[in-house]
């Protein structure tokens, strides 16, 4: 085996009997906590419920609705609390829904029971009790069953040795064995059982706890996930609309300046050379020469312009290709490790802005003396990395370059990460989902 396939191999996972009995500590601390709060919870949050929903025709019932339902939310708080706690896991609470703008005390008083998380939270309380009711006791026995396969040999020992002559009434004398093999028949059968439970002790207890976590995760903390995936898409809607009202200004700008200039002083030479046609013909001449070359330049400007709307050469000739010509014209030497890949058209754009804006950013800033641009697709995302080997102390300054590209990979839902200690180089990189 290689060096480096000795490096990059993981090591085998190992359970050390601390963390394993640790674990399964764990579990039961927080079976028996959350049997004793379910318990309670389950109580009041169904009496409640239930008192509310049966008086809710006489509008009394609603403050009682929400009250059943904020002790719900209670008991929720106090469960991700208890899982981070004592199993690790984080449960994010999602953000209530927010109370309308000028609303009377009325609907404030019962706006908790238009928010979808508290009637989760009162389902939860139901669900959980009665989960915590079947896995705590296993758990349990399960742990006891272990304990056995040296607990149960002891007993029998002990019982033998202090009542010679009782009647053993064991499994043996049950299976009908000799008299004389009956005690090690005994013995040997409570350890098979013990190590049956010993050896499956771990994955029962992983299984229960996973049971538990994702039963939380789905109740307490989806609505979380989802309001999270929402702001994202918000964000990157916002950064893409700041960055199109950018690039068109930008546009706008370079015509101006550029182009538009250029035609005009074509415009006025063109009407000069006609004015001079009759009475001065060589003189004519060169003024239609120096319109030409105006045109030709107006033309170059053009291609460019064109080229920051979409590069002639990444439609022609593919990402690959076009990443090489950025890396031939950089100042700095580059190197590309581009392989061919199936990408969305505006996943390649992307990248291919990302790796033209960083290379010139690094031409005037680094003071670098290589760069080296890889591209590469990991699962659903394609990921682009630019490093160099300058003096690093990049950053993402508003109305930089960096911020620039940082508002494009937003408004392809990606993620943009600048990595630049000072006196150790730079790393760019950027993260575009393929299905953005």
């Amino acid at each position: 085996m290689s060096m480096a396939q000795t490096v990059d191999s993981p090591p085998a996972q190992r359970w050390p009997v601390g963390r394993w009995a640790a674990r399964i500590g764990r579990f039961l601390a927080y079976g028996l906590i959350a049997l004793l709060l379910g318990a309670i919870g389950f109580s009041l949050v169904i009496a409640l419920l239930s008192a509310g929903a049966s008086t809710v025709v006489v509008w009394v019932g609603l403050p009682i609705l929400v009250l059943g339902v904020l002790t719900a939310r209670g008991f929720a708080m106090a469960e991700r609390a208890l899982q981070s706690s004592i199993l690790g896991t984080e449960l994010p609470t999602p953000d209530p829904k927010p109370v309308p703008s000028g609303a009377g005390w009325m609907r404030r008083l019962l706006h908790p029971l238009t928010d979808p998380q508290r009637w989760l939270d009162s389902l939860w309380v139901l669900v959980n009790f009665l989960l915590v009711l079947v896995t705590f006791p296993l758990a349990l026995a399960w742990t006891v069953g272990s304990i056995a396969i040296i607990g149960g040999p002891a007993a029998t020992l002990i019982l033998e040795q202090v009542l010679p002559d009782s009647q053993n009434n064991g499994l043996g004398e049950l299976l009908g064995v000799p008299a004389a093999l009956e005690l090690p028949v005994d013995i040997g059968l409570q350890v098979l059982a013990g190590l049956l439970f010993l050896l499956t002790v771990g994955p029962v207890v992983r299984g229960l706890t996973a049971l538990h976590q994702g039963v939380a995760r789905g109740l307490l903390s989806s609505r979380y996930e989802e309001q999270q995936r929402l702001a994202r898409t918000e964000e990157s809607r916002a950064a893409g609309r700041s960055a199109e009202s950018t690039a068109l200004r930008r546009l706008e700008r370079d015509l101006h300046d550029g182009p538009q200039q250029r035609l005009v002083r074509a415009s006025m030479d063109l009407a000069r050379a006609e004015a001079l046609a009759a009475k001065d013909p060589e003189r004519a001449m060169t003024v239609l020469r120096e319109t030409r070359e105006q045109l030709g330049a107006t033309l170059d400007d053009l291609r460019r312009l064109s080229r920051g709307i979409a590069p002639p050469i990444l439609v022609d000739r593919g990402l690959t290709a076009a990443l090489a010509e950025l890396a031939a014209i950089s100042p700095i030497p580059a190197t590309v490790d581009s392989p061919e890949l199936e990408l969305p058209e505006h996943v390649e754009i992307g990248i291919y802005y990302v790796v033209s804006e960083s290379l010139a950013n690094a031409a005037k800033h680094s003071g670098a003396e290589q760069i080296h641009i890889e591209v590469d697709r990991i699962g659903d995302d394609a990921r682009v990395r630019i490093d160099d080997d300058g003096r690093g102390g990049a950053e993402l300054r508003t109305g930089g370059g960096l911020a620039g590209l940082a508002g494009r990979v937003a408004s392809l839902e990606g993620r943009f990460t600048v990595d630049s200690p000072a006196g150790h180089g730079t790393r760019i990189e950027a993260v575009l989902p393929c299905a953005s």
